[in-house]
């Protein structure tokens, strides 16, 4: 089975300051330009921004194919040069088949024809025989579920029923290459799954589909491969569980940094912050676990006076209200008798049992008795879960990544009753 999408060193500039019908004074200013530069011995530098730079992958015939990556990627520019919608500034783009696209809401649908109208055209801008059309044309408007509109101008339809209407018919014209960008964020919940199994079963006719979307348990359940784009550069290419981790990674070491630098304890006038640091289990100091890793959470304060048994809790939390876990002296007891001066507290966490993601450390300091705050509860310090091993299912990489961050041992078991 022979590729159905080829990128090879593919770069794509757009333009920046350019008029986007340039006058014939500015093509000669522009020239001339160019020329000064090439007598004076300079080398003239691209101009505009780089969206794609020497991308390279391949996508056979019949795979579902996974474009990930974060907004200004490069993801809907790869679709575009894969649509013929634009052209690459170097390196070639090699197609096989028809490609059908819907890379934003109401492409693919004049805004001024009729429902009826717009899968005429379409499948005629595809090369489809009319008999072809007409025998796919009760199918297309079932699937939309817009037979009550069909002489309804498309204009009048909402974002929702353009969506419907336009991946109905991209989606039903059989093509060779079917392309998807994240147009499918504006449809309900019900035609978003009846999508993903659309998509499924056109793979499963044989069909090429190239994906793009930030709902990553959809990317995981229906595709096979993919890439992760960042800069306009390929970060990883690989199975799509593989491009998810690394997406997923890149995401939280980001966040996780962001956390960092926003960190600025409150003042008190009994404790100053020095530092938290976080170490596994041979004592390295890193901020990346395993889920079921023992982390050890180091905190350094200063103490401005001597304090009779202070009371430290540290807690963690995924960012929503409320602590996932709690480890406090004030419920296990362990608060030393006396501190002064710089002190350094440890706490051992054992197996944590936490998925993938970042998690923030929180942390105070009450009383001997228990009551008054000698230091805020406030955060302190992050760190995050990178992996989580023995996870085999088919969108085990998103629902880890979004869902609950609490894995708890488990086996099922079913049995067939009668």
């Amino acid at each position: 089975m022979g590729y159905a999408v080829r990128f090879e060193a593919v770069t794509k500039r757009y333009p920046r300051g350019v008029p986007r019908n340039p006058s014939l004074r500015h093509e000669l200013a522009e020239c001339a330009r160019r020329f000064g530069q090439r007598l004076r011995g300079e080398r003239p530098e691209p101009r505009g921004f780089l969206a794609l730079d020497r991308v390279s992958f391949e996508v056979e015939e019949g795979e579902a194919f996974a474009i990930i990556g974060p907004n200004g990627a490069g993801k809907t520019t790869a679709l575009k040069l894969v649509s013929r919608i634009s052209y690459p500034t170097g390196g070639q783009v090699r197609l096989r088949g028809r490609v059908a696209a819907l890379i934003e809401v109401g492409s693919g649908v004049h805004p001024e024809l009729t429902a009826r109208e717009n899968i005429w055209l379409y499948g005629q801008i595809l090369g489809m025989p009319k008999p072809e059309i007409r025998r796919r044309f009760d199918e297309i408007v079932d699937f939309a579920e817009l037979g009550h509109l069909l002489d309804t101008p498309v204009k009048l339809f909402s974002s929702g029923m353009q969506l419907r209407l336009g991946f109905a018919i991209a989606s039903h014209l059989d093509p060779d290459v079917f392309v998807v960008d994240e147009a499918l964020a504006v449809g309900d919940a019900g035609f978003q799954a009846k999508c993903v199994e659309r998509m499924t079963n056109l793979v499963v006719e044989g069909r090429t589909l190239l994906f793009v979307s930030h709902n990553l348990s959809a990317v995981e359940a229906v595709c096979t491969r993919g890439i992760f784009l960042l800069n306009g550069r390929v970060r990883t290419t690989g199975t799509v569980q593989d491009a998810l981790r690394s997406y997923v990674d890149w995401v939280d070491s980001a966040y996780q940094s962001r956390a960092a630098e926003e960190i600025s304890p409150r003042p008190s006038q009994y404790l100053e912050l020095l530092g938290l640091c976080c170490h596994g289990p041979e004592g390295d100091e890193r901020y990346a676990f395993a889920t079921g890793e023992d982390v050890d959470i180091r905190i350094r304060f200063f103490a401005r006076a001597e304090l009779t048994r202070p009371h430290v809790s540290i807690g963690i939390s995924d960012g929503r209200p409320g602590n996932l876990a709690l480890c406090s002296m004030l419920v296990d007891g362990g608060a030393p008798e006396r501190v002064r001066g710089e002190v350094e507290i440890r706490c051992l966490l054992r197996g944590v049992p936490l998925l993938p993601r970042v998690y923030q450390l929180w942390c105070s300091v009450r009383g001997e008795q228990g009551f008054g705050d000698l230091f805020d509860w406030q955060p302190v310090g992050s760190f995050r879960i990178a992996q989580a091993l023995g996870l085999a299912g088919p969108a085990a990489v998103a629902h880890t990544a979004t869902d609950g961050p609490v894995h708890i041992p488990h086996v099922w078991e079913v049995r067939v009753c009668r």
